[in-house]
């Protein structure tokens, strides 16, 4: 059994391009882009506006605004294409081409937080090594943390539901 032994071959894989690869695919890479927009809200409008207007939802580069009254949405309806701008500016790119306003109810910023339910389970120290080992090929820092977000999710998630079969 000498000449048995199969030659490992070695096969370069990007996982950068392959997750980008993906998400482009899937058409997650738009939608992720969008959903960066609750990151910078309060910075592109300040507090007092983020008290009284919170992002909805995004929808083909069209950003929705639940806004606390009509005086609000009108007021922001004037000031639309500087909110526009701001947020573009902080996101680095055209993600929000227009914004749509709508009355709805705004949470208050300190509890906008999830419910207790919700929350994730904190993972421990390893598991969080694991995750950041798993991570390190990744040289883009905006996909990387987006990969990583995603991974503590999952890792949480099978961790809750772990517990509450116990």
């Amino acid at each position: 059994m000498v000449g048995s032994f199969r030659k490992r071959r070695v096969v370069n894989f990007n996982v950068n391009a392959a997750v980008k690869a993906a998400l482009r695919k899937l058409n997650l890479d738009t939608k992720m882009q969008g959903y960066a927009v609750w990151r910078v809200w309060a910075k592109a409008v300040g507090d007092t506006i983020a008290q009284q207007a919170q992002p909805a939802f995004v929808r083909g580069g069209i950003l929705f605004v639940k806004c606390s009254s009509s005086a609000w949405m009108q007021q922001l309806q004037f000031m639309k294409g500087t909110i526009c701008e701001a947020l573009n500016r902080l996101l680095g790119k055209e993600v929000v081409k227009e914004i749509r306003f709508q009355i709805g109810k705004i949470a208050p910023l300190a509890q906008a937080k999830p419910s207790a339910e919700d929350q994730e389970v904190a993972l421990d120290d390893a598991e969080l090594k694991r995750i950041d080992e798993a991570l390190r090929p990744l040289q883009d820092p905006e996909i990387k943390e987006i990969a990583r977000r995603i991974m503590v999710k999952g890792a949480s998630a099978n961790k809750t539901g772990a517990r509450k079969v116990n």
